[in-house]
């Protein structure tokens, strides 16, 4: 039941971060209320209790220290690391979905309370049994901040680390789930109302970056031999964008793991759709040592071909996925339970063209990460190999 559960959860916010945005908190008030009630039936010691006065005043304080120090955390990282920074405003947003009583509600009522009846009283309970406290604490930490992995939020999932790792704590030290939910609750409450004032308040976020005239000049990568001409991409010259940095590439690679795994496990049934798009798994070949190197992305049929976008999130460079086509073109792409060999190239100026307005209809979010950058972004083509009809 945990195990399964732990998978749920992570589903459940992959389905609540990527999903449409006016879904956001009734997603996660339904995956996580679910969640502690399994929990309260399959782990009856877990039940929550009523809260008494010191829990409250004990919770009041410890949130407030809590708020305290993520404050100056948050200030120092959001300048360091610029993943950080973009996902925190994708937060914002997400916290204007819905007028902030029902955002409380949903926090204080479900959400933190429903956590912290399966994280630490089933999941936490159950390790404890087995590793002893300490252990138990660790993994259960480790567990959900991995858990938010799938959010593809870099803000979130940090976030989701700290208070995991403090809350676990506090469990192996002997405080009761209803403490918990309330330190939990005092410290996401005030966090999330700070970040929306803070989009709602006219601090500028600067100006898109300026996009040249794209040189459709073509740099040669790869050779002609059988497989057929080989991809060609615009040279790169000096780009503007977001930077990945080794932590977003990390949770990235988490993201895409736990997404895969999901979607072959159930055909596609999990993680084959998200924001009304079909997803497919890409399987390209690593340079390196020709090992396979497989990616979630986006799909878009037409006619017997597939589109699929090479945005990297508007950061300044392409992908690995795209890099990899340009050494070798051929590739294999999972669509569902269908499994199919295909021939990757870039679309040229006029097709891009023709191209680029469908793609951004089916998520408006390429059309932002665009702006982003001056790397005009990528579109391929993935055509069933001939050999493979």
């Amino acid at each position: 039941m945990a195990a399964a559960g732990v998978l749920v959860g992570a589903a459940g916010l992959a389905a609540a971060f990527r999903g449409p945005r006016r879904a956001h908190w009734s997603t996660l008030a339904l995956t996580h209320g679910a969640l502690g009630l399994a929990a309260s039936v399959v782990e009856p010691s877990a039940r929550h209790r009523s809260a008494g006065r010191e829990d409250v005043v004990t919770a009041l304080r410890i949130g407030a220290g809590m708020v305290a120090g993520s404050v100056l955390i948050d200030a120092v990282v959001r300048r360091a690391v610029p993943r950080i920074a973009a996902d925190a405003e994708s937060l914002r947003a997400l916290t204007a979905t819905a007028d902030p009583l029902r955002m409380c509600a949903h926090l204080l009522l479900v959400i933190a309370p429903a956590e912290e009846l399966f994280w630490r009283g089933l999941v936490q309970g159950r390790l404890t049994r087995r590793l002893g406290a300490g252990r138990a604490a660790a993994a259960t930490a480790l567990l959900y901040g991995l858990a938010h992995v799938p959010t593809g939020n870099a803000a979130v999932t940090g976030a989701a680390a700290g208070l995991g790792g403090s809350l676990s704590l506090m469990r192996a030290r002997g405080a009761s789930l209803e403490r918990l939910a309330l330190v939990h609750a005092f410290w996401v409450v005030p966090t999330l109302l700070a970040e929306r004032a803070r989009g709602a308040d006219g601090t500028p976020r600067g100006p898109a970056a300026p996009r040249p005239a794209p040189d459709r000049g073509t740099h040669h990568r790869g050779t002609a031999d059988e497989k057929g001409p080989a991809m060609t991409t615009a040279p790169a010259g000096r780009r503007i964008g977001r930077t990945v940095t080794l932590w977003g590439r990390f949770a990235q690679r988490v993201n895409n793991a736990v997404h895969i795994a999901l979607y072959e496990r159930t055909g596609g049934r999990l993680g084959g759709r998200m924001l009304g798009n079909q997803v497919g798994i890409l399987t390209t070949v690593r340079p390196r040592d020709g090992g396979p190197y497989s990616v979630p992305l986006f799909t878009f049929r037409d006619g017997a071909d597939v589109i699929v976008v090479a945005s990297y999130r508007g950061s300044s460079g392409d992908p690995r996925w795209f890099r990899n086509l340009l050494a070798d073109p051929d590739a294999v792409l999972r669509v569902g339970g269908r499994v199919q060999a295909v021939r990757a190239r870039v679309l040229e100026a006029e097709e891009r063209a023709a191209a680029w307005p469908r793609v951004v209809r089916g998520f408006a979010g390429y059309a932002d990460y665009q702006r982003r950058t001056t790397r005009e972004i990528p579109l391929v083509r993935l055509s069933p190999r001939p050999e493979h009809g």
